[in-house]
Formats: C-alpha cells, sequence, structure tokens
C-alpha cells in the first residue's frame, strides 16, 4: 500500500503561542467562524473563505494544538454597493492584532507595497479587519506553479519593492514579524515581480525597539530571525530584514534554504547558521543574502544597505557568529600516508568516505577481510582528533568494532565508519539516500516490494530504528531523530490497535484474512515509516482513501464503518485501509443476501399477484365444481326419498319430514363445499375436491366388484346390504340419520382437506419434500399411496406458491391426478 503525496509545503503556517502558554485557548465566541461577523452579512456578499481548498495543505494543514485554534477566519467578500472586492479577517481574541498597529495601518496606505486596513471593529468580542484585495495569488503558489529559481531582475524588482515596503512601515513604528511567500499577494499577474504586496499584519508590534512581544512567542520557524526564535522574544526591525533575506534565497534557490520541515530541526538549524546559499548562482544576489542573513542583528543589513546593494554597491558583511554555508567541502584532513582502494589513492578521510558511501558493494567486500579492516583501522588511526574528544571516542569505538569483528562489519558500523570519515555526506544505506527528502519515496518503494529498498527497510526495521538514529548524525539529517521517535511509536500505536481487533464479533470468524492483513513486517515498517516521515501528508491522503473506501463499499459494514468513524490518528487510519478487503468481501456477501432477499420479495409478490389474479378468474368454476361436488352428495338422499314418496315405501309424515330436512341439508353441503373450494382456491379440482375424493373412493370398490370369482358376489352383496340397511335405518328408525351423516363426513372430509393444503403450501415454501397431498394420490389423508418407484433423479424444487396440476388424462386409473 502506497500513499500518493502532494507538493512540498513552500510556506509553513504561522504559529501562536500566548503568554499564559500551556493551558486551551480562550472560548471562542465566534462559534463556528464559518460566516462573516453579523454586522457585516448585510453590507458585503461572502464569495469564497481562504485558504481555499487546495491551498489548505500549505498554509494551515500543519498547525497543531492552540495554533490551529487561534487562526484568522478569512474571508473574500464583494461589496453589495458595488465597491469591489475585499478582504474581511475575523480573529480569535487570544490572536488579535496590536491595537497600535491597526491604528497606523488605518491611517491609510503607506506604501504601495502595503495593504492597509479599511475597517477596523469587533462583533461577538472578537475583532475583525475589513481590507482591500490586492490580489488572488501569493508568491508561494507562484513559487509552487513554476519550480525553479527565479531571475536575478525578477529578485531585485522584488526586493526594490519589498525595500520601500518595510522602510515605510518600520518608518511608522511596525515591525511585520512574518515577511514570507504566502503573505505577498501578487497584484498583477503580467508583472508578478514588480507587483508584490505585504499582508496579514496579525503578529506585527508597535515600537519603540527594540521591545519585548506583548502577547507570547508568534511567528514562522523557518522565516524567522534567530533573535525572534527566543521564547521571550525581542522585536526589532532587524528581523523583517533576516526574513526578507530567507524570501530571497528561497526565490534564487528554488527551494526553502533550510532542507528541514520539522519546527525542531529548522529553529535549530537557524540557530546553528545551517542555511544553504551554496546554489545561487548569482553573486550580488548571493551578497544580499549573506548581507540580510547575518546571525548577529547588529551587523545584519538593514534599509540603507539594502539601498545601496539596490544601485549596485557592494556593502560590508559581517563575518562573525555562524554564517550560512556557502556550500562546498570541509577542510581537507593534515598529510598522512595515503590509503590504497578500488585502484584510486586517498589521502583524506573525507575522499574514502564519499567512495564508501558511493559504492557499498566495494567496501562490504574489502572489509569482510580481516586484512583489509586491520590495514583501514591502522589508517584510520592517523586521523584521531585529539583536541575533539567527542571524536575521538567515537573513532576509538570504531577501531575497536573494526579489529574484533570475525565476519566483517555490520551496517551499524558501516554507517558509523562513512559518518565519521564524511560527516557532510548527506543520510544514505547500501547507495539508497535516506534524507528528509528522499525518505518518502524510500518508503513508497519498499511498500512497492523494491528488492533493494525493502532489503534496507528491513536492516532499519530489525534494528529498532537505530539505524535512522544513527544517520540522523549526517549533514541535513537532524530531523531523522524525530522520524525514528514518531516510527517507534506508531509500531507501539499499531499493536495496541491490532490487539483490539479481537473485540470485534465480526472479524473473530476470518482470523486468516485479518492475520494477512495485519501482519508484521517490512512492508507494514515502510508503510509506518512514510507516515513518520511526512505525518501530514499522508494522513490526508489516509483519510481520503477512507472516504472512498467506505463510498465504494457496495453496503454497509458497521464494523468497518465504526473503525473509520473513530480513527482520528494516522495509525488507526492506516489500520482501517488496511482492513479495506475484508470490508469490501462482506460488504459483497451482505450485499448478494440482500440481493437474494429481494428477488424472493419480489418473486413472491409476483407470485401472490399471479395467485390473486388466478383465483378471481377461476373462483366461478372453482364454486361451480364445488356445488356440482355437494348436489353429488346429495342426489341419493333427493333420490331415495323420492322414490319412498311415489311407491308409498314409507309413510307420509315420515317422506315430508325427509323433504323439510333436505332443504337445510342441501344448503349445509353448499357452504361447506364451497368454503373449501374458496379456501383452496383455483388448486381445489381435482386433489382437493369433493369430486376428486368420491372418485378416488369408488374406483378401488368398482376395482373390486369388477373382479372374477366369487369375491366380486361378496363384495356385491356387502354394498347392497350397507346401501338397504342405510335406507331401512333413515325410514324407519330415524329420518335424519342420512342428512346429518352426509354433513357430518363432508365438514370432517372439508377440515382434513384444508389441513392438507395448509401442509402442502407449507412444505411448498419451504423448499422441503412434499407431504402426501402433493402426491399423486394423497388429496385427503387416509387415501392409499401406490409403492412409487425409485429415481436417481433430484425432484425439482417447489416454487414459493403451488403450480397447477395437468388436466386429468383419460386413462388414468387415479382419477387423473398428477
Amino acid at each position: 500500500m502506497t500513499f500518493p503525496v502532494g507538493d512540498d509545503d513552500l510556506v509553513p503556517p504561522t504559529l501562536f503561542e500566548p503568554p499564559d502558554g500551556g493551558g486551551v485557548p480562550a472560548p471562542d465566541p465566534r462559534g463556528n467562524p464559518i460566516e462573516l461577523p453579523p454586522c457585516l452579512a448585510g453590507r458585503f456578499q461572502p464569495r469564497e473563505q481562504l485558504p481555499r481548498r487546495g491551498e489548505q495543505t500549505v498554509h494551515r494543514a500543519a498547525e497543531e494544538g492552540r495554533s490551529a485554534e487561534l487562526r484568522a477566519a478569512v474571508f473574500r467578500v464583494l461589496c453589495q454597493d458595488g465597491g469591489g472586492e475585499r478582504i474581511v479577517k475575523w480573529y480569535h481574541p487570544d490572536a488579535a492584532p496590536d491595537p497600535e498597529v491597526t491604528a497606523v495601518l488605518s491611517r491609510g496606505p503607506l506604501h504601495e507595497g502595503l495593504s492597509y486596513v479599511l475597517e477596523a471593529g469587533a462583533d461577538r468580542g472578537a475583532p475583525f479587519h475589513v481590507l482591500p484585495s490586492h490580489g488572488t495569488t501569493d508568491l508561494a503558489t507562484r513559487l509552487r506553479d513554476h519550480p525553479g529559481p527565479l531571475p536575478a531582475a525578477d529578485i531585485e524588482r522584488i526586493v526594490a519593492r519589498l525595500h520601500g515596503a518595510l522602510a515605510a512601515l518600520h518608518t511608522a513604528g511596525v515591525v511585520h514579524r512574518d515577511l514570507k511567500p504566502s503573505n505577498l499577494v501578487v497584484g498583477d499577474l503580467k508583472d508578478p515581480a514588480g507587483s508584490v504586496v505585504l499582508i496579514d499584519f496579525g503578529i506585527s508590534a508597535a515600537g519603540p525597539f527594540p521591545c519585548q512581544a506583548r502577547r507570547g512567542w508568534a511567528g514562522t520557524p523557518g522565516y524567522a530571525s534567530p533573535q525572534a526564535q527566543l521564547m521571550t522574544a525581542m522585536v526589532r526591525p532587524a528581523d523583517d530584514w533576516w526574513s526578507l533575506g530567507i524570501v530571497v534565497a528561497e526565490a534564487a534557490l528554488g527551494r526553502h534554504p533550510v532542507p528541514h520541515h520539522e519546527t525542531a530541526s529548522v529553529m535549530d538549524a537557524v540557530h546553528r547558521g545551517d542555511i544553504d546559499l551554496g546554489g545561487i548562482r548569482d553573486p550580488r544576489v548571493r551578497l544580499l543574502c549573506e548581507g540580510l542573513l547575518t546571525w548577529d542583528d547588529k551587523g545584519r543589513w538593514g534599509a540603507d544597505e539594502v539601498r545601496r546593494w539596490l544601485r549596485r554597491e557592494s556593502p560590508r558583511v559581517v563575518r562573525e557568529g555562524p554564517r550560512p554555508r556557502p556550500g562546498g567541502r570541509p577542510d581537507a584532513a593534515p598529510e598522512t600516508p595515503r590509503f590504497e582502494h578500488a585502484g584510486l589513492s586517498f589521502g583524506t578521510t573525507a575522499e574514502l568516505g564519499e567512495v564508501f558511501d558511493a559504492d557499498w558493494p566495494a567496501m562490504i567486500r574489502r572489509l569482510s577481510r580481516s586484512k583489509g579492516r586491520e590495514q583501514l583501522a591502522d589508517w584510520l588511526a592517523h586521523f584521531r582528533p585529539h583536541q575533539d574528544t567527542g571524536r575521538a571516542e567515537a573513532l576509538d569505538d570504531l577501531l575497536g568494532r573494526l579489529r574484533g569483528s570475525r565476519r566483517g562489519p555490520d551496517t551499524a558500523t558501516l554507517i558509523d565508519l562513512i559518518g565519521w570519515m564524511a560527516p557532510h555526506q548527506e543520510p544514505g544505506c547500501r547507495g539508497i539516500p535516506l534524507g528528509m527528502g528522499d525518505l518518502t519515496a524510500f518508503a513508497r518503494r519498499a511498500a512497492a516490494g523494491d528488492r533493494s529498498c525493502v532489503s534496507v527497510m528491513t536492516e532499519l526495521y530489525a534494528h529498532d530504528q537505530h539505524l535512522l538514529r544513527r544517520l540522523a548524525l549526517r549533514r541535513g539529517g537532524e530531523e531523522l531523530t524525530h522520524v525514528a521517535d514518531r516510527w517507534q511509536a506508531h509500531h507501539r500505536q499499531w499493536a495496541r490497535a491490532t490487539a483490539r481487533l479481537s473485540e470485534i464479533p465480526e472479524l473473530r470468524e476470518n482470523r486468516d484474512d485479518l492475520r494477512a492483513a495485519t501482519a508484521d513486517g517490512p512492508v507494514l515498517a515502510a508503510e509506518l515509516l512514510q507516515l513518520a516521515a511526512d505525518p501530514r501528508a499522508v494522513t490526508l491522503a489516509l483519510r481520503s482513501g477512507l472516504r472512498t473506501a467506505l463510498d465504494a463499499l457496495p453496503a454497509r459494514v458497521p464494523w468497518f464503518t465504526r473503525l473509520a468513524e473513530e480513527a482520528a490518528e494516522p495509525v488507526p487510519l492506516l489500520l482501517a485501509l488496511r482492513l479495506r478487503p475484508l470490508a469490501e468481501a462482506q460488504a459483497l456477501q451482505t450485499r448478494r443476501a440482500q440481493e437474494e432477499r429481494r428477488q424472493l420479495v419480489a418473486i413472491g409478490r409476483r407470485a401472490e399477484h399471479t395467485r390473486l389474479v388466478r383465483r378471481r378468474l377461476e373462483l366461478p368454476v372453482v364454486l361451480g365444481r364445488a356445488a356440482g361436488g355437494a348436489l353429488l352428495l346429495f342426489f341419493p338422499h333427493a333420490f331415495l326419498v323420492g322414490l319412498a314418496d311415489v311407491y308409498g315405501w314409507a309413510p307420509q309424515s315420515t317422506v315430508l319430514i325427509a323433504w323439510l330436512l333436505s332443504v337445510p341439508s342441501l344448503a349445509a353441503l353448499l357452504v361447506v363445499e364451497c368454503w373449501t373450494a374458496w379456501y383452496v382456491g383455483p388448486w381445489y379440482h381435482p386433489r382437493f375436491s369433493v369430486m376428486g375424493l368420491l372418485t378416488r373412493r369408488a374406483l378401488p370398490l368398482t376395482r373390486r366388484i369388477g373382479r372374477r370369482g366369487w369375491r366380486r358376489y361378496l363384495w356385491a352383496g356387502v354394498g347392497a346390504a350397507a346401501l338397504v340397511g342405510t335406507v331401512a335405518g333413515t325410514f324407519f328408525l330415524a329420518v335424519w340419520i342420512w342428512p346429518a351423516g352426509t354433513v357430518l363426513a363432508l365438514l370432517v372430509s372439508a377440515v382434513l382437506r384444508a389441513r392438507a393444503w395448509r401442509h402442502y403450501q407449507a412444505d411448498a415454501r419451504s423448499g422441503g419434500p412434499l407431504t402426501p397431498a402433493a402426491g399423486p394420490r394423497g388429496a385427503v389423508p387416509g387415501a392409499r399411496r401406490p409403492a412409487e418407484p425409485a429415481s436417481s433423479t433430484p425432484a425439482p424444487s417447489p416454487a414459493p406458491f403451488p403450480s397447477p396440476s395437468p388436466s386429468p388424462s383419460p386413462g388414468s386409473r387415479a382419477g387423473g391426478l398428477a
């Protein structure tokens, strides 16, 4: 996994530290300052809030703690009365501008290269400024969009413009204290060098000078002078001229002259004079930078010296104290015996250290032999610095490790060896540069699987970050110590974060994938190193990637969403992003299940709709069949009563009662059978109808009567005796026996058929084996079921609702049932 990293920030943010120090900021009376002050809302129409979204990392993303909360809310607005564009700045009370500076700037423009205040006021207890809009692009954006050094002529025009602006500002008794490219607005895109305007007087101070800063420490470390970086800072005009020197050097080099990003490293480099001016080719521009970047503020160039420089003169540069590095190599070592290596002869440790650093395989081959190690140790002993105790002790330790090694020195010894011989060399290992400018790219290559980078990463990781600390002793590697600290902290945070994953029930079932996603090793170490080397850009990339992952999930995964919402620190963000494949797999399963349920619901709805339509269309036919079945049951009783009435087989009173009972009997038969037909629906006949039941019951009886031999006479006699007994009992014992028995038998049959229909529906919906009601004969329990031949063909899965049976075939002995 690699993280996209944007362009390096050219301008760090302005940091604030109020004098009460250590506490939290005062409550913000502005609330959430994303709108204009209410008193200005009716006069101005907001167009955009600054900095813009794309410029967020350049201006504000690196602010930490209180500094981020104390920044001003800046808006670009349009006057309602047609007065053009304006800038509105609404300050936090703890970061309010100096009232004396506001008063000076409210008098009007002091210089064409200086902004000014059109209106000052307060709303909700927080002050605001209304200022003119001088343009939409600043010098920082210009330098970022057009990489490379600026021409000397353009630099001279910028200096001329800012010289007049600073001279006018200092004459008015104000020191800006925050001169940097992002506070230099380009007024004319066609003439960017000659139209810069100095803005942002939020931390400016009013004289008399020198004076102590009234509101605690404030400034931008990369542009603040050594005196302005002290916690008890003294404000003086010379601070602005130092900042101008840094801006000029940055424009002439195409990069910042201090090659660090960490605040502590930047401030330390400024105090030690570790400012690289070696890449400035124009001698006059270099002279200007050396004069403006003089460590002692009393000898630093000011308005007079810069004016003389603009007149093509060459004022004197004070050479006392720490000075900017003009480039080049350190002084050569004293005369010593020469050392032969790789066909070359070396007389200084710096020369040999450079060759060792450039060709690690040759160095390893030379030092893998005990004779080569002994020769190098004897030669290095001539360079023991007796006056520098620290370097002398480091050399003694190196010589002891070289002579005491049996199989050759390890990587740590080789790094220390090159670092002692050539301390001016930039950090690197096995030919791979590991400086701050190269560390992020190295980590990305290691995470992508580059073999050489993975090998070096394995050594860095195996040595528990000690190699980075050794490389921090090289030139420009001071910040590697902070990276090593963050890297080690990230590993501890990773262990704690992965340990908490066992509390998520959804991840316990997939332990193999979870173990693979959270596996420790060189790839994870590379990702954590990339996060430690450039935490701001990588964190932004992680957050963006996590938002994209959440949006791309086909279904919501609760545990992944919860991890993403709770991930505020970089390491939990990385962990959540590493668990993305598991979340995607679970989301796909959830989506498939949802789709299956949706399809089943849709099929059920269609089937229900089809059933209702079919019921409505076939209900008259079904009810007609039910009525026919009821009449079929009623016909024998009515026929016998009619015969008894015609032939006088029974008394007239009995016949009359029989006719009277036939009416409610017929009604009851119709009601019971029609209800059964309505309940079952289109599948009523022939499986669940009384006609089908009578057919299935009558066929076995007729087959027995139709058999040859004495058995048919027996079955015929039994049937005739049952019929005669029923008729005789009806007309001589109780006339209600036949109608009541018929209704009761039909009612019991209706209940059994309705029950069989419910079982059949349940089996069909569940996809289980069908009950006998779905078999060839089983419409009603109790029907005989012939033996079914074994078949290896599986039965088809039943539909959510049973389909109607095909029409009975003429030759079916079971009444045409499927």
